[in-house]
């Protein structure tokens, strides 16, 4: 799954997930401009890649800025002369229920998320259809977009959000060559957004046994945005290790750490 010769832009591309992903993608041969809130998140995932032999730049921005969107897209497409690939993969969450978020929450965590998705696939994919070359843009969705859970009222509906946008805009570009999915993560063994793996009980729910790594997720990406996928549009990619195959139920796989301490 080669990447030689193409541009790649991923948002949140700090540590965890999306530096992880723009890894993955410089590795391939992409080159990877990496865009985060913070310069300094940014930068550390760039001179990450370049340590690694990679090719990447730094592109901050705030994704919810529509005048801030254009202006690091523009970036890229003025020094690159093209975006082949996207992935939004930006997002924040506040843990707050229905009775406590407030309005402004809402918003914060929405704008980002979900606002801050449209906003720069609007603006790559008008520069991918004026190229006329096709391209690819994968979405970072989340299991907590096919199910409700409690105090992420924001971050949930944001999510699902995100599931059906990647549909509709799979409609909209296909006529213009451009594939849009989606990866739906499960807890990864970082924080995500300030998520916080919680403990056994996290690993209880998943029946492989163990949280997510960022390095899961990655190779979803570079899977979808590889030649290999080239027949895959409008579609959701659960890496998730099966916790949404037991939906409604509590997976029955062990608590391996606690059968081992029992035999020591």
């Amino acid at each position: 799954m080669e990447l030689d010769g193409k541009v790649a832009l991923v948002t949140g591309a700090g540590p965890n997930i999306g530096g992880e992903i723009a890894r993955r993608l410089a590795l391939a041969g992409a080159v990877v401009a990496c865009n985060d809130l913070g310069p300094q998140a940014a930068q550390a995932t760039v001179s990450s890649i370049e340590e690694a032999g990679g090719k990447a730049l730094a592109v901050p921005g705030d994704i919810s800025d529509p005048a801030s969107v254009v202006d690091f897209v523009g970036q890229v497409v003025g020094s690159q002369e093209r975006i082949d690939v996207l992935v939004n993969n930006a997002a924040i969450t506040i843990p707050k229920g229905l009775l406590d978020c407030s309005y402004e929450e809402w918003c914060k965590v929405t704008d980002v998320a979900l606002n801050g998705t449209f906003l720069v696939s609007q603006a790559v994919a008008r520069s991918m259809v004026q190229r006329g070359e096709g391209g690819s843009i994968v979405n970072i969705a989340s299991t907590s977009g096919h199910r409700g859970r409690r105090n992420a009222v924001a971050y949930c509906t944001a999510k699902a959000g995100i599931l059906n946008l990647t549909r509709a805009m799979a409609c909209d570009l296909a006529p213009h060559g451009i594939r849009v999915n989606s990866v739906s993560p499960t807890k990864t063994g970082a924080s995500v957004g300030g998520l916080q793996p919680t403990g056994a009980r996290d690993t209880r729910e998943i029946p492989l046994g163990r949280l997510g790594r960022p390095q899961d997720q990655a190779r979803a990406v570079l899977f979808l945005v590889s030649d290999a996928a080239s027949f895959i549009t409008g579609e959701d990619l659960r890496v998730d290790g099966g916790s949404l195959a037991t939906w409604g139920t509590r997976s029955q796989t062990p608590d391996l750490a606690a059968s081992a301490r029992q035999e020591a």
